[in-house]
């Protein structure tokens, strides 16, 4: 079996905040006299269920009290994405997690810069994705999609949306209008709580070029068939669903049903510091150990997450070389 983590991959569905290092986050609690986030134990990040992840993940972004810590999230997470072999990842961040600190312009033009930064000494580009969170009502969508619009074609490529699925869906469902006569992608979270109809309710309001896990989506045979066709990417993250719950474990996961009915899926990590620090190589080793793929179907998920992005026909290329290379050197 080849080294996956050589294997050239991207990485479409990762959270900026939840990728922060343990030992950043124990550093800045130490330095500032703040409060560890209650689910950071001494062996690791502990959750007991879905909200209280959404919880600690909330005490995770106060952490960040200076504008200089999300320059230095940007190269830290650069630096831990090329050690798990991406190249190109595309990363969603929430303004709104922060605007009452620091406004809602300073820390994505910090996290913009460090990103900048981290390309140059680690050689991965990260694009980044600005989140609605739905929870937070309509003023706050507007001045993210506000933040996306700024930054758009700037570091900025997509606007996204999470937060309780529970929400109504089509209110927000002009801000994606608009974001997509501006040039952005639209990668909204759906179907990872609520069941298939929420992934309905998003195709049909939200545009989406790609959908942030999709899992529910499995319950319904025929929207299994329309994404089939559609062509429409899952953001897949099986860890991090474990992690938190959705499925008990990775046998539960519909990964491999959803892959065999011909949806086009890709492997992600979702907020890997938390979920026992399974970076993307983790990931893909668990795909392999759980649904024994062999190294041709592990380049052909890799190959996918690259179609599946967003990044220029060169850089495509240059990765599906990579991929090529990595299957060769094998044989």
């Amino acid at each position: 079996m080849r080294d996956l983590t050589s294997l050239p991959k991207a990485e479409l569905h990762i959270h900026m905040e939840g990728a922060m290092r343990v030992a950043t986050i124990r550093e800045l609690t130490l330095a500032r006299g703040l409060a560890t986030p209650p689910g950071l134990t001494p062996d690791g990040w502990r959750f007991r269920d879905f909200l209280d992840f959404i919880g600690n993940y909330m005490a995770l972004c106060s952490v960040m009290t200076d504008v200089e810590d999300f320059r230095r999230l940007g190269i830290e997470v650069c630096q831990d994405l090329a050690d798990t072999g991406v190249h190109y990842a595309e990363a969603i961040f929430s303004p709104s997690n922060h605007a009452g600190r620091h406004g809602w312009f300073a820390p994505i033009e910090a996290l913009l810069d460090g990103l900048q930064t981290g390309e140059q000494v680690s050689g991965v580009t990260v694009k980044l994705a600005p989140d609605i969170v739905r929870d937070l009502g309509m003023d706050a969508a507007e001045h993210t999609l506000e933040v996306a619009l700024k930054y758009a074609g700037d570091g900025v490529i997509a606007l996204g949306c999470a937060g309780s699925e529970r929400t109504g869906i089509e209110p927000f469902a002009p801000l994606f209008r608009r974001a997509k006569d501006a040039g952005l992608r639209s990668v909204p979270h759906a179907g990872e709580w609520a069941g298939a109809e929420n992934v309905w309710d998003t195709l049909a309001n939200y545009l989406p070029d790609r959908i942030g896990h999709g899992v529910r989506a499995s319950e319904d045979p025929r929207l299994v068939e329309t994404l089939a066709e559609s062509g429409i990417a899952l953001e897949q993250c099986p860890t991090s669903n474990v992690a938190t719950g959705v499925y008990s474990s990775l046998d539960e996961h519909p990964f491999d049903a959803l892959r065999r009915a011909g949806v086009t899926v890709t492997l992600n990590s979702d907020d890997p510091p938390m979920f026992g620090d399974l970076w993307l190589t983790g990931v893909y080793e668990a795909a392999r150990e759980r649904w024994g793929y062999a190294d041709e179907e592990l380049a052909g998920l890799a190959r996918a997450s690259i179609d599946a992005s967003f990044a220029d026909d060169r850089r495509k290329q240059h990765l599906r070389t990579g991929i090529e290379d990595w299957l060769a050197a094998g044989a």
